[in-house]
């Protein structure tokens, strides 16, 4: 017979208090930092579909006596999102409790829930380290892509509209992070248009989001008060994140499977990349009334999304010819 949990969390008076207190601490202890980079949200069902529409395009000159001219909206592609269930246990026995012997076990319940936040900026990561294609699994966390079926950062973005043409958020070059190139993600975030043609505005500062090697430009780029590239005195248009911010993850270095040399430009809060929260995590306990081992689970559901590819860029920063 399967007990249901909780049937005998009494069993041992004092410990599961004990260790839900150790777990709080370790939530207190590492806050995730998602939300400077991607959206963070709540979720709600069993799942979430997100679509959107175009504008009207732009209003047109007529002469007098003629009609008013017409216009339409374009639905934009759907993308399903479902949750993702992310968890761990660890398991205590009850002489190693009644022996007050269990630190070892307190000490790993709180690197447990660290490791619960920590896993959502990891989870939150692979948006980036997986963006150059459409695996839905990157690095042990699953992604949900943009619907259009191409690679979030991609130079062919197909669109809903009869007659438009592909659009790119990409570098096809794979362009390497420097003053000048910067500059040219930051013009191509300007001209992105809707998927109906038009322009759209930032609504927003741009953020480049750097691996740990190429921290060291970042900050000189984005902090000197002169061109750090140059001998020439000229200023700095960056400089103070008076353009554009920086962010680094440690996510995204190659010994953690992603890429020493990509680069990233963002604009958060507006760009469509979305860290779902439907359950934060949660310590619960059970005790096998047959051997007294007390089992402390800590489990979430979340899930990473790309709703739309627009206000973000992209470089392999590897010099090779990107196509995708």
């Amino acid at each position: 017979m399967i007990e249901t949990r909780g049937t005998w969390t009494d069993l041992i008076a004092g410990v599961g208090l004990e260790i839900a207190e150790v777990f709080d601490q370790g939530q207190e202890e590492y806050i995730p930092g998602l939300s400077s980079v991607i959206q963070s949200k709540p979720g709600d069902g069993a799942q979430k579909n997100i679509t959107g529409k175009t504008g009207v395009g732009e209003i047109s000159r007529f002469d007098d006596g003629d009609d008013i001219p017409g216009g339409r909206r374009y639905k934009t592609y759907t993308t399903s999102i479902v949750w993702n269930n992310y968890g761990k246990f660890i398991e205590v026995t009850k002489n190693a409790i009644e022996d007050r012997d269990y630190s070892a076990e307190l000490n790993e319940m709180k690197d447990l829930s660290v490791a619960a936040n920590f896993s959502q900026d990891a989870s939150a990561m692979q948006l980036f380290n997986g963006g150059f294609a459409t695996t839905r699994d990157v690095n042990s966390y699953r992604m949900t892509w943009y619907g259009d079926g191409e690679p979030t950062f991609s130079t062919i973005h197909s669109t809903t509209v009869p007659g438009g043409s592909t659009a790119s958020n990409a570098s096809s070059t794979g362009i390497k992070y420097n003053y000048d190139n910067l500059e040219t993600a930051y013009v191509a975030l300007l001209e992105q248009k809707t998927d109906d043609g038009l322009p759209m505005s930032l609504m927003g500062k741009p953020m480049v989001v750097l691996p740990p090697t190429l921290l060291k430009e970042g900050e000189e780029i984005t902090k000197s008060e002169l061109q750090p590239e140059t001998a020439n005195n000229a200023i700095n248009v960056y400089k103070n994140g008076l353009k554009c911010d920086m962010a680094m993850s440690v996510h995204l270095a190659s010994t953690n499977g992603g890429s020493d040399t990509a680069w990233y430009v963002t604009v958060p809060g507006r760009a469509r990349l979305v860290h779902y929260t439907r359950q934060s995590p949660s310590l619960e306990q059970e005790t096998n009334i047959k051997n007294k081992v007390v089992t402390f689970t800590v489990d979430a559901r979340w899930a990473d999304a790309v709703e739309d590819w627009k206000r973000t860029w992209a470089s392999k920063g590897d010099l090779a010819t990107y196509s995708l």
